[in-house]
C-alpha cells in the first residue's frame, strides 16, 4: 500500500484506523459468553492437529449449529425462540472472532435505530447504502493490514447481515405499500415476504444473529425466520398441527450426505 497511496492518504487512513482501534479496550469486556476453558481446549486441539486455531474454531462452530438446532426445536414457539437464536448467535461469533463480534451488533442496533425514525420509502434506500458502505470499509481495512493475506475477521458474517437487513428494508417498504392498498407490481410480486410492521427487538436481533447463518449464511428473508419461530405455518392458533408435521432429519442429513 505504500507504493500505492500518496503520504498524506496513508497518514489519514492510519488516523482512522488507529481512531477505531482507540474503542478496543471498551468493547473488549463485552466477550463474555465463551469460557476459558473452551478456548483452551480449542488450542490444545490445534496443537495436536496440527491446524490453525481460527480454521478450527470456524469448524467447530459450524458443527455446534447441529445440536443447538436440535434444542431450539424443542423450545415452546415465541420470544424465547428469538431470544435463544440471538444469544447462541452472538455466542457463535465471540467465539470465532472474538471482540469483532461487536460489528454484527452496533451495525444491527443502527439499521434499527434507521427502521424505527425513518419513513420505509426512506430506510430503503438508507439501509443498503449504510450496510454497504460498513462492509467496504471493512473490506478495504482488511486489505490495507493484511494485504493478499488471510485472517478470520468480521466481514464474513458482516456479508450475510448485509444481505439480511437490505432485504428487510424492502420487506418493510413492501409491507407499508400493501397496508396503504398501494401495493406497486414489485410489492405484489413480494407480497409473501412483505413485512407488514417493524419486528420487536428481540425478534430482530434473533433474525440477525440466527445461530444457523450468522457464520456463512445463507441469507433469508424475515418471514421464513418469524414462521419458523411461531410455528404458524405447521401449527394454528391452538397450538394444534395443521397436518403430518414433516420429519428435520432427512433435510438435515442430505446436504452432509451429498457432499
Amino acid at each position: 500500500m505504500e507504493r500505492i497511496l500518496p503520504e498524506a492518504a496513508q497518514a489519514g487512513i492510519e488516523k482512522l484506523i488507529e481512531f477505531a482501534y482507540s474503542f478496543e479496550p471498551y468493547f473488549a469486556p463485552t466477550v463474555v459468553l465463551v469460557p476459558s476453558f473452551i478456548k483452551e481446549a480449542v488450542v490444545s486441539l490445534s496443537e495436536s492437529t496440527g491446524q490453525d486455531v481460527e480454521t478450527l474454531e470456524y469448524l467447530l462452530g459450524m458443527i455446534m449449529c447441529y445440536p443447538l438446532g436440535i434444542i431450539m426445536l424443542s423450545l415452546p414457539h415465541g420470544k424465547v425462540k428469538h431470544l435463544f437464536s440471538f444469544i447462541l448467535g452472538a455466542f457463535l461469533l465471540q467465539f470465532t472472532i472474538g471482540i469483532q463480534w461487536i460489528h454484527q451488533l452496533i451495525s444491527s442496533l443502527a439499521v434499527y435505530v434507521m427502521f424505527l425514525v425513518l419513513p420505509a420509502k426512506t430506510a430503503k434506500m438508507f439501509v443498503p447504502v449504510f450496510m454497504m458502505a460498513y462492509i467496504t470499509c471493512g473490506h478495504l481495512h482488511r486489505q490495507y493490514i493484511n494485504y493478499l493475506g488471510w485472517d478470520m475477521d468480521f466481514t464474513g458474517p458482516q456479508m450475510v447481515l448485509t444481505m439480511k437487513l437490505y432485504s428487510l428494508a424492502y420487506n418493510l417498504y413492501d409491507g407499508e405499500l400493501i397496508n396503504k392498498g398501494k401495493e406497486d407490481r414489485a410489492a405484489k410480486k413480494c407480497a409473501d415476504v412483505a413485512v407488514t410492521s417493524l419486528p420487536g427487538i428481540i425478534e430482530f436481533l434473533g433474525y440477525t444473529f440466527c445461530f444457523a447463518t450468522v457464520l456463512a449464511g445463507p441469507a433469508y428473508e424475515y418471514k421464513f425466520y418469524a414462521n419458523a419461530c411461531d410455528g404458524s405455518l405447521l401449527y394454528d392458533k391452538s397450538g394444534k398441527p395443521k397436518g403430518k408435521i414433516p420429519s428435520q432429519v432427512w433435510p438435515t442429513v442430505r446436504p452432509r450426505s451429498e457432499e
